[in-house]
């Protein structure tokens, strides 16, 4: 059976990472409830795990590794138009808001990805306080991307990345502070997106007919949304013109966040209403209780490809009758040992394999790819050179 990582409608938008995992209620006194949780797990008792596990995993030879290929594989879901993205046996849904199309029922991809981008570092985090015994009783990580410092060419996307540390924690200033420095030097995902990278996309161009006969009561298919999602974007245009929205004056918008929880898991808050969740294989010290933010960072690049395209095909007002994305990638676990010094920590050799049936010709398909390349925020984020600054702020659990 599929393991399934729902996307969950937050109740109250400051819950803590505590009052998500159960009922809280339940007890007549705080101080009856606190006897009963003083044995719980705690980041310091995973720290200790933790730390067992990356000494035994640095002392694998090289010869008993192998490089692997990552993979993620979106596909726009018919008359919904939703993105499915599936790496291995972990799912989520991505769409966007009414006013573009969508219906609101999944996370958006470019919040997802900086959110994706602050697990990795939350992971890198832990890694080093495990490796280098500094105590850490909790952590959680906001991000979010700030204006240009100068103006540039560049297309309208996240960017600029802000990240703020909460952290609660006896270590010193220094020591947290070096936490950080090494937590971002050893982040696969973070070192991934600072490159320039062209990813280049193999189209799989399938033809189906113009005419389609559609039998019984259906709500059809993708290409019926495409053309529904074109009526919303002329609109969406159409209002814009009429009512240009004032622009948005100073301030820093809340990002989103990522709270590891005392088993080492990562939960991620999106749009501030869905929850990912990122963990790691056992050997690793994880749990494999969800996909890993390096298999997410791929997975991102793919359901923008897959959005931004059925943006453009709207806007062109194209038949597409299906649309998937598939997003590969080599990792290499060697890196580092005897030998693969050089290796990088980083995938590499992304490529993207996106398949498309439409009665439309390839020329035009070639065209709508094209287009969707230039505007597409992920793909740029890969394409162009990112910047990431933090800031550490220290945090004290309530004792109610």
């Amino acid at each position: 059976m599929r393991k399934l990582i729902y996307a969950i409608t937050f109740a109250a938008l400051t819950a803590t990472a505590a009052s998500a995992q159960g009922v809280q209620g339940i007890f007549t006194s705080s101080s009856k409830k606190a006897k009963l949780e003083k044995n719980a797990p705690t980041l310091r008792q995973h720290l200790k795990q933790r730390k067992a596990a990356l000494q035994a995993w640095a002392a694998v030879p090289a010869e008993d590794l192998q490089e692997v290929t990552l993979t993620a594989n979106v596909t726009a879901k018919n008359r919904a138009g939703y993105r499915e993205l599936r790496v291995r046996e972990f799912h989520y849904i991505g769409d966007c808001g009414y006013g573009h199309g969508g219906q609101d029922v999944g996370v958006e991809t470019q919040i997802t990805a900086a959110a994706v981008f602050a697990s990795d570092l939350a992971d890198s985090y832990i890694n080093q306080a495990a490796l280098l015994d500094i105590p850490i009783d909790s952590l959680t990580i906001e991000i979010h991307g700030q204006p240009d410092k100068v103006p540039t060419n560049r297309i309208a996307y996240n960017r600029n990345f802000l990240y703020t540390i909460y952290v609660e924690s006896p270590a010193s200033d220094a020591d947290l502070e070096r936490l950080a420095k090494l937590a971002e030097e050893n982040s696969s995902v973070v070192n991934l997106i600072k490159q320039a990278i062209t990813v280049p996309v193999n189209i799989v161009y399938k033809h189906s007919p113009r005419e389609r006969v559609i039998e019984g009561e259906t709500l059809a298919g993708l290409r019926e949304y495409i053309h529904g999602k074109r009526q919303a974007i002329l609109a969406a245009e159409a209002a814009a013109k009429a009512n240009p929205a004032p622009k948005k004056q100073g301030g820093v918008q809340k990002g989103p966040w990522v709270t590891v929880f005392p088993n080492g898991v990562r939960q991620l808050t999106v749009n501030e209403k869905y929850l990912i969740l990122h963990d790691n294989p056992a050997y690793l010290g994880g749990t494999n209780l969800g996909l890993t933010s390096r298999e997410n960072a791929l997975g991102v690049l793919g359901t923008c490809l897959t959005h931004i395209a059925e943006g453009e095909a709207a806007k062109l007002n194209l038949d597409i009758d299906s649309l998937s994305v598939r997003v590969e990638g080599e990792w290499d676990p060697r890196a580092g040992r005897a030998g693969f010094e050089d290796t990088p920590i980083t995938p590499q050799n992304l490529r993207v394999t996106l398949t498309v049936l439409t009665p439309e010709p390839y020329a035009a398909i070639r065209k709508w790819i094209d287009q969707t390349e230039s505007v597409c925020p992920m793909y740029n984020v890969f394409k162009d050179t990112q910047t990431f600054e933090h800031k550490i702020v220290r945090v004290k659990r309530s004792k109610k």
